[in-house]
């Protein structure tokens, strides 16, 4: 992809990724991988599950995801399977890197990645909330159409090792999202779950 017609890079918003926030790989058989990046490389499983055919999931091709941790951050990597059949746009099968994600630091950075990339002719795919992580999110193609994640505000983990319930994957349009609202919702859910916690005796997560 080249440069658009829009702004030159001199002018655009400024914006940086924090760090590298997780890779996602998509594998031939999810036990086996589950297996080895915990039991022999001693990494947490979060949580894993298939997707319904008819749910919005990390695309139609993926059939079943697993995601593991090494800290209180919801994923770092997240694991794939295809359906049967599935392939890219150049009709080949597809394993191995699926996604890279980057985290940004605040909703404003965020925004003008968005604009940043948008605004040189880069391909932008969608926009995303909900869903593992809870991550307000969209993705792009880098000039070799790998696929890349840019994100805010990933989900972390309590004590119990247990992820908190989650909205689930919807499209959103990214410059009318309300962050703020988004936030108070997702403090409102934890308060609760520690309230819960509470009520039922256990030690409340973060």
């Amino acid at each position: 992809m080249g440069m658009g017609s829009g702004p030159t890079p001199e002018r655009m918003p400024q914006a940086r990724v924090a760090r590298i926030g997780h890779v996602g790989v998509v594998v031939r058989d999810m036990d086996a991988t589950l297996a080895f990046y915990c039991e022999v490389l001693g990494l947490r499983l979060t949580e894993r599950f298939e997707y319904p055919e008819e749910a919005v999931g990390h695309g139609t091709s993926v059939r079943a995801g697993g995601f593991v941790r090494c800290d209180a951050t919801h994923h770092c990597i997240s694991f794939f399977t295809l359906r049967q059949g599935s392939d890219d746009d150049h009709g080949l099968q597809l394993l191995g890197l699926h996604h890279l994600a980057f985290e940004m630091r605040t909703p404003a950075e965020l925004l003008a990645m968005y604009h940043r990339i948008k605004g040189l002719g880069h391909e932008i795919v969608n926009a995303r909330s909900g869903g593992p992580g809870n991550q307000p999110r969209f993705y792009a193609r880098d000039p070799d159409g790998n696929l890349l994640e840019f994100y805010w505000a990933i989900d972390e983990i309590g004590w119990d090792g247990t992820p908190r319930p989650y909205a689930p994957i919807v499209e959103i349009e990214l410059e009318r999202f309300d962050f703020a609202a988004y936030e108070a919702a997702r403090g409102r859910a934890a308060t609760e779950a520690r309230s819960t916690a509470g009520r039922t005796g256990e030690i409340p997560g973060p």
